[in-house]
């Protein structure tokens, strides 16, 4: 019933009172109160504000946010003070913004304000000027150039085609980190899903939002888009399958950013879902200008008015001012910024785009220095970055007639560390140990499933550094394999670096480790840094005994069912015999009383894992679709792998 009673307050209880309160004053007559804040800007009350400022007018307001009262704490309840004119006015109404400050700061600073000092904090407005802007939300603090960019130009989403992608309903079913399926399977650059049939493609890329980052990135996963998205036409109506603006290149953006929105550029061969909202301009220019603007500090500073919370909606973005063709020098700035962001984003080995490590891509003989050289590099770029920035925010201040100082200073992504650079390395010395990568070629050389040796070879004919021959590398706690995986590291780091300085680079890799030796890493810690990078979706799974005694390495894209016997019979039963010959040899030394205890110990383990896990699991002969992810496959093998926490978890 207040529903019908309501219709433009009907968002809220405490909106209802607001219209009911106006509309009890006399005429002219003024109502006070103390609200939340949301009225002022989200779209639920957009009717309420339409309505107010076209038959009344706001005389003042103080903006208080959260924490403007002692007894209420956190950041949850966030408040104005308002007094409202039930009548238009011309004469514009005074705002204070307190939405910084802690609750014992705010009356002081308003009275300070209200007496003319402070004066950063008061802003006048015109409540009319509201209803210039889509929504009319209470942008109080925009600016007389702001207002006339409002009454001069449509809105952006008046002129640009702004859209929200499908949800597939069951993202455990449809969805993949693209790292988890074989990389053949996927299909980019496509135009079209004609075009990912004709190419036989099971995968598309998929725009899924993520970590707000501007000009590019965020290229992660892949959606099922085999036989053209057949599986998906059966949850999904037809009609979002057919989406006219899939494989379109495009300008998006995360629907959450705690640091503002980031806008960024997706090229051809993307189908986006409901968080990877995007925006279609008409053609590459048009589009580099949308993605200067979105980026520049202007529109970041009017959207903190439009969209004040961490959400940024279609809705928000539409509101923004567009005045379409921008500076002529601002596409040029635009391509050569998301050149460069590509290009750190290439850098990245869970990009699909990753090339080879750039420590080792600098031809240095010492990692130090190599690594010193890719840090002044990345610092350089990032200084570039930066200045390319400030000359598209004034551009785009010469081209509104706004001030770039509205906005806030651009913000620059720090460098790595050197130990961060180091893990790094590592990381991808394992992918060269597995084949994944080589020393002697660019990019993915093995990433399809059931690849080789000898698809590796056909690839590389004469590899510097030859991968793992049996796809399986162990780590234990000890020099017990000729070609575990410490010694497969040393035998990299002196083929990507050299001999000379092999010792020095030894030294400097296992400090910048934080370890007193490599093997330390390598046990304790390599594992957990590689599901964290692969987000708990790794492609190297670790066979480990229950206390981690016994661990062995393998590529998941290399997997046979023969993969679990060869771990057996070739490392776990080695490892095994090795001990209990160690063992029997201590005990006829002087030495017996020392080395008993921990050995026999190890042994019990050992044999327990053998006799209880993988003897069984090796004569299932267990066969993995990569196709199912992650977290379909590793589970297959139960006891037998490193149990990742988290794994399990619903999408």
């Amino acid at each position: 019933m207040l529903r019908l009673r309501f219709p433009a307050s009907k968002a809220d209880l405490y909106s209802m009172f607001m219209e009911k309160a106006v509309a009890q004053a006399a005429p002219a007559g003024y109502v006070a109160m103390v609200t939340m804040q949301n009225w002022m800007y989200l779209a639920s009350h957009s009717t309420l504000r339409r309505q107010l400022v076209n038959s009344a007018s706001i005389v003042s307001m103080a903006h208080l946010g959260s924490r403007a009262f002692d007894t209420i704490s956190g950041e949850v309840v966030a408040t104005t003070a308002f007094v409202i004119r039930n009548a238009p006015s011309t004469v514009p109404g005074e705002y204070f913004r307190l939405t910084e400050l802690g609750s014992r700061d705010k009356d002081q600073a308003l009275l300070n304000a209200a007496k003319g000092q402070e004066t950063s904090r008061r802003y006048v407005a015109l409540s009319t000027d509201f209803a210039l802007i889509p929504d009319s939300p209470i942008a109080y603090d925009f600016s007389e150039d702001v207002r006339r960019l409002y009454r001069d130009n449509r809105s952006l989403g008046e002129r640009v085609d702004l859209k929200q992608g499908m949800a597939t309903t069951n993202n455990a079913r449809f969805v993949r980190l693209w790292h988890e399926v074989s990389n053949g399977a996927i299909c980019r650059g496509a135009s079209d899903t004609s075009a990912v049939h004709e190419r036989g493609g099971s995968w598309v890329p998929y725009n899924k939002g993520g970590t707000p980052v501007s000009w590019y990135g965020n290229q992660e996963f892949v959606v099922l888009w085999k036989d053209r998205a057949s599986a998906l036409a059966t949850v999904r109506p037809r009609s979002v399958l057919e989406n006219r603006f899939f494989f379109r290149p495009s300008v998006s953006w995360s629907n959450i950013g705690t640091s503002g929105a980031k806008f960024r550029y997706y090229p051809e061969g993307f189908v986006f879902d409901v968080a990877g909202m995007s925006a279609f301009p008409n053609g590459d220019t048009e589009r580099l200008h949308l993605l200067g603007y979105l980026n520049s500090t202007i529109a970041g500073r009017l959207l903190q008015t439009l969209a004040p919370t961490v959400n940024y909606q279609i809705g928000d973005i539409a509101k923004l001012p567009y005045v379409g063709e921008g500076p002529d020098r601002v596409a040029e700035i635009v391509r050569e910024l998301i050149s460069m962001r590509a290009s750190t984003w290439r850098v990245k080995e869970s990009s699909w785009e990753f090339s080879g490590n750039p420590v080792v891509h600098t031809a240095l003989p010492r990692v130090a220095d190599a690594v010193d050289a890719h840090i002044a590099a990345a610092s350089a770029a990032e200084a570039l970055i930066a200045k390319l920035e400030r000359q598209n925010d004034s551009a785009w201040s010469d081209r509104l007639g706004v001030s770039h100082s509205d906005g806030d200073a651009v913000a620059s992504i720090n460098s790595d560390s050197p130990g961060d650079l180091v893990v790094d390395l590592v990381s991808y010395a394992v992918g060269c140990m597995f084949g994944r990568y080589s020393l002697d070629e660019p990019g993915l050389i093995l990433a399809d499933q059931g690849a080789t040796l000898q698809d590796y070879l056909a690839k590389v004919p004469a590899p510097t550094f030859t991968p793992d021959a049996d796809n399986v590398i162990p780590i234990v706690d000890g020099d017990w394999f000729e070609d575990d995986i410490v010694e497969r590291f040393r035998q990299f780091l002196r083929t990507a670096f050299g001999e000379q300085h092999f010792e020095e680079n030894l030294r400097f890799v296992t400090e910048s480790l934080g370890v007193k030796n490599l093997r330390d890493y390598f046990v304790k810690s390599f594992y957990k840094d590689h599901v964290q990078r692969y987000k708990k979706r790794p492609i190297y799974w670790l066979f480990s005994s229950p206390k981690g005694s016994f661990n062995a390495l393998i590529y998941m894209h290399r997997y046979t069912p023969s993969t679990v016997s060869t771990v057996l019979n070739e490392y776990l039963r080695e490892f095994q015999a090795k001990l209990k010959a160690s063992l029997e040899h201590a005990e006829r030394s002087n030495n017996a009383k020392e080395a008993r205890p921990p050995s026999r110990k190890i042994l019990l383990e050992l044999n327990e894992y053998e006799h209880d896990v993988l003897y069984p699991l090796a004569s299932q002969n267990i066969a993995i679709d990569l196709d199912d992810g992650v977290k379909t496959n590793y589970p297959k093998f139960g006891m037998a792998l490193k149990r990742i926490p988290g794994l399990e978890a619903t999408e």
